[in-house]
């Protein structure tokens, strides 16, 4: 009897050491998502796995090893990747996050995962890979050059002014909440005394308003046209917080956006800046061209270049006589001790 128990005890650990073994890992299932694919550089992005065992087996060997994209820095660790060693009961998972950042602009891909199994003497492992497909795109930072954000602040207030001006004051399309800062005119007494709080009113305007971001992408350093990226971002934010629609043109891999606003229009011209390898495509004659053939009334122009050659300052000197306001030129010097 105990002969035939011996046997029975053996041809079970030879079937699960040479047949269940080798399959174990076939039979856990890997998923994953990040919370975003369009990130700012250096913000926190959270990477959520979930490692399933789909046999009716349990896993008591697993390491589970995940590669972050390249240059990822993940909170706590030295290196991109994080390692999990556990065991995994029959139809049970494992969740967990990682927590990881992007230092700069560029197209990221999602990176590996590794699989390793045992088997059940502990003579043999086995390893499953796979690639976490996402793509994450970072966009450019803002700028923080002095210079640039004082040219842009005044002239993003002269639009603000120009506005206020040609207001219409018969044209109600809304209220809003009373700052402080508005004229006594505005408030709109019966709306304020039904909410019971002071209310604006927002009146439409006799002119439609609207921006191009020009970005010239022909000559100037990689340096010259990251900073230029940097530049187009702050402009765009802030067109956006006045509302005003904008069109994008560049003679470069940046891509070209029509007219629009508001936040699917400003994060698909943050991918496609993200996406740039800052290449150049046409001179920037040909894109004043562009911007004459396509102007339109009451058209803001905000161009963006590396420092202008003279040939190109008679080219922009072209595009403002097409222009009913002065053109504002930001040029991205670039300044080794302080700048973007």
């Amino acid at each position: 009897m105990k002969t035939f128990i011996f046997i029975g005890l053996t041809l079970v650990v030879l079937l699960l050491q040479f047949y269940v073994a080798p399959q174990l890992g076939q039979h856990l299932y890997f998923d994953y998502s990040f919370d975003t694919k369009l990130a700012e550089p250096d913000e926190k992005i959270t990477f959520l796995g979930r490692l399933i065992n789909t046999w009716i087996f349990p896993v008591t060997y697993i390491n589970l090893d995940e590669v972050m994209p390249e240059e990822a820095v993940i909170e706590g660790k030295k290196k991109n990747v994080i390692s999990f060693s556990l065991f995994l009961l029959m139809h049970k998972s494992f969740r967990h996050k990682v927590f990881f950042s992007l230092p700069k602009r560029g197209v990221y891909n999602g990176g590996k995962y590794y699989i390793e199994t045992g088997d059940f003497l502990g003579f043999k492992s086995y390893v499953r890979s796979g690639r976490i497909e996402t793509e994450i795109v970072v966009m450019p930072k803002l700028c923080d050059d002095a210079i640039v954000l004082k040219i842009l602040g005044g002239y993003l207030g002269e639009i603000s002014v120009k506005r206020f001006i040609m207001e219409d004051p018969t044209l109600t399309i809304g209220y809003s909440d009373y700052t402080g800062r508005e004229p006594m005119k505005k408030i709109a007494w019966n709306q304020s005394a039904k909410i019971g709080k002071l209310m604006v009113k927002k009146s439409d305007y006799t002119v439609d308003t609207n921006a191009a971001v020009v970005l010239n992408m022909a000559l100037g350093s990689n340096e010259e046209k990251e900073k230029s990226l940097e530049i187009v971002r702050t402009v765009c934010e802030g067109l956006e917080q006045q509302h005003i629609p904008y069109q994008f043109l560049s003679n470069g891999d940046a891509g070209n956006l029509e007219e629009g606003y508001g936040k699917m229009h400003l994060n698909q011209l943050m991918t496609n800046l993200g996406r740039s390898r800052l290449n150049g495509y046409s001179s920037f004659d040909d894109l004043i061209e562009r911007c004459i053939r396509e102007r339109k009334r009451s058209r803001s122009y905000f161009v963006i270049s590396a420092p202008m050659s003279v040939e190109e300052k008679k080219a922009l000197i072209r595009l403002q006589k097409y222009s009913e306001y002065e053109i504002c030129v930001l040029e991205a010097e670039v300044n080794h001790d302080t700048g973007c």
